[in-house]
């Protein structure tokens, strides 16, 4: 469950230094900076991108602004892996669902059982309270035609009032 994000590796003309362009936002129009775990203080998306990079070694730093990643590599490290934590960083769950061992018993569907229509008189088939879905009628369905209001007493009739 969740989402890929689409990186793009850049690399500069310094080789200790990587630059990826995502197509998500995640610090709006700031920017954060991350020299080491101990400046990770929060745990917004940006902090957690920031925790997975340094967790991984071979970084030095990460500075984010918006959907901008420019990594610090350590000297002789070349990023490798990088990309990847980046790409799953909204990756709640593998795609594909793992393929049950060999010789693990997974019992088979049944079949779906094929039901008879429901035959007879329409006011009889109303009745039957098997037939009530598939009709749509219900037991708490008002009757088709309501009773006639029988006039109230206490309430004036229009007919004597006065007209303007």
């Amino acid at each position: 469950m969740g989402q890929s994000v689409n990186v793009v590796a850049k690399h500069s003309s310094n080789p200790e230094i990587l630059r990826f362009e995502i197509n998500r936002s995640l610090t709006g129009m700031g920017h954060e900076r991350y020299r080491s775990l101990d400046d990770i203080v929060l745990d917004r998306p940006v902090d957690r991108l920031a925790r997975r990079l340094l967790e991984h070694g071979g970084v030095d730093g990460v500075h984010v602004n918006s959907s901008v990643i420019t990594v610090d590599l350590s000297g002789g490290y070349v990023g490798d892996g990088l990309q990847q934590i980046i790409e799953d960083l909204f990756r709640f769950y593998p795609d594909v669902p793992e393929a049950p061992e060999a010789g693990t018993d997974v019992p088979a569907e049944e079949p779906p059982v094929a039901q008879t229509p429901l035959t007879g008189d329409e006011t009889d088939l109303r009745e039957a309270p098997e037939a009530s879905a598939a009709t749509g009628a219900s037991e708490f369905d008002a009757p088709a035609e309501a009773p006639a209001e029988a006039p109230d007493p206490d309430r004036p009739d229009d007919e004597g009032t006065p007209a303007d």
